[in-house]
């Protein structure tokens, strides 16, 4: 998942707040989604509790986003995407209530440990302020939500046709939120080439294409499955920031060998589950 990589250096480069860059990514997503799912053939009326069921699935993605752009805008890129390495812990606890099944208390323990040790080392190598840390969290427990709940609605719906209820959703909660911070709106000819640019890298490359691929995917694996794949969108991330900002926020060793660390536990612990899982909740 590259392209989920690159959101958050996307993230870091666009010059505008967290809440107008997540709006404006909205924008661009649900007009091509608007002119793509019809072009498909697809109608685009659905039943009104199945839009609602959606729209509010939306509502928990338009958070996310704002979360995770906010701690990128807060505290920098490593601590978005290090906090976004627990969305595995969140997802194993969710995703059991969601589909009923048995809790795994193993699985339970280790997530916790990963929490506690992302923050520890956010909090000692990056020291990411409490309101970075908090939407930095913040963001993988709502990303946890609704990659379970896509898990249930995964073979209801055609992706396309899903994603554009819930991120018209999202565009809604968000464009409430100018109620709020008025001052953060920016109208379209107040922003610069360059992020107009990056905006529509940031709507069709880095969300369009890889949301329709998760919902086919949650077709035929568990939420879980898929989260611990995505969960590789860190170690992309860290990366292209070492090599894109190496001045922007400078990372010791220790930090690169302590997140190597704790991205192998949570990928080898995730594979272990994996492994013991029954296939997919999207099976069901």
């Amino acid at each position: 998942m590259l392209l989920w990589g690159a959101t958050a250096i996307l993230g870091r480069q666009i010059s505008i707040e967290a809440i107008p860059l997540v709006w404006y990514r909205l924008l661009v997503v649900v007009v091509v989604l608007g002119i793509y799912v019809p072009a498909r053939g697809l109608p685009i009326r659905i039943p009104r509790r199945a839009a609602i069921r959606y729209a509010l699935v939306g509502a928990l993605i338009g958070l996310h986003w704002l979360c995770f752009y906010g701690a990128i805008k807060q505290a920098g890129v490593a601590t978005a995407v290090l906090s976004l390495s627990t969305v595995t812990f969140f997802t194993a606890a969710i995703e059991p209530l969601v589909f009923r099944r048995r809790l795994d208390l193993g699985e339970i323990l280790i997530g916790a440990l990963v929490v506690v040790a992302a923050t520890l080392l956010i909090q000692l190598e990056l020291r990411a302020d409490s309101l970075g840390l908090a939407l930095g969290l913040g963001s993988a427990v709502l990303a946890a939500m609704f990659g379970v709940l896509n898990g249930r609605f995964a073979r209801q719906e055609p992706p396309e046709r899903l994603m554009l209820f819930e991120l018209t959703g999202a565009a809604i909660v968000v464009t409430l939120c100018f109620a709020f911070a008025p001052s953060q709106l920016v109208a379209p000819w107040e922003l610069s080439g360059e992020d107009m640019v990056w905006l529509a890298v940031l709507g069709v490359l880095c969300t369009v294409i890889p949301q329709v691929w998760v919902i086919h995917v949650l077709r035929t694996l568990s939420p879980f499955t898929v989260a611990v794949t995505v969960n590789l969108e860190p170690v992309y991330a860290l990366i292209l920031t070492a090599f894109l900002f190496p001045d922007d926020q400078a990372l010791s060793l220790r930090f690169y060998v302590g997140a190597a660390v704790l991205f192998a536990l949570v990928i080898v612990n995730g594979a272990r589950k994996a492994r013991a899982s029954p296939p997919a909740a999207g099976s069901r």
